[in-house]
């Protein structure tokens, strides 16, 4: 072989090889420029998701406590007789309507903002947690109701305690997916 298409061939070959690097360098960095812009994402998302998932958690248990306390009063006024058993359904309803205070006020707005923030399975759980409570409140007040009119049976007592394990059962599974969210890291594939 001569030495001039030796040299061609060799310029050749050392273009391409340099070139070749460059384009695979290129292609990895810019896969790494996507993977640290998703993470850098994820970073500046995670604060404000937080703060609206803690904040409906911490109003939910609230309501949750009130609903607790109006069922203890109810409880109390379906063993009672007279002005103790009056006393104790104002009492149960007092709470019943801080509750609905409440609800209807920072429960609908904290919702919202975890609807917002998202994502969509935080979403779903947020909503369902609001149904199942919607529900034990609903629950409540018929017992509540039905206690004054004297109509109450051991059934309704028995609904309203399951209405309750079930509104606390949905707010289990919302900070389960609260807490997933906020445990990915923007890098792995969820």
């Amino acid at each position: 072989m001569d030495a001039g298409l030796a040299a061609v061939l060799g310029a050749g070959v050392g273009a391409l090889g340099t070139g070749g690097g460059a384009i695979v360098t290129g292609i990895l960095g810019r896969a790494q420029a996507r993977m640290q812009l998703r993470a850098e994402h994820v970073r500046v998302l995670r604060e404000p998701r937080r703060a609206a998932y803690v904040a409906f958690a911490e109003c939910f248990q609230r309501i949750l406590t009130r609903h607790a306390t109006a069922s203890r009063f109810a409880a109390a006024a379906a063993e009672t007789e007279g002005p103790q058993r009056e006393e104790h359904l104002r009492e149960a309803e007092g709470a019943y309507r801080q509750a609905g205070d409440r609800f209807h006020g920072d429960m609908q707005r904290l919702q919202s903002a975890v609807t917002v923030e998202g994502p969509p399975d935080v979403t779903q759980a947020v909503l369902r947690a609001g149904e199942e409570l919607l529900a034990d409140r609903g629950t409540l007040h018929r017992w509540i109701r039905l206690l004054a009119s004297g109509t109450a049976t051991e059934e309704h007592e028995r609904d309203v305690d399951d209405a309750h394990l079930v509104a606390n059962s949905a707010l289990v599974r919302f900070l389960d997916a609260a807490s997933s969210a906020l445990a990915y890291d923007g890098l792995s594939e969820r």
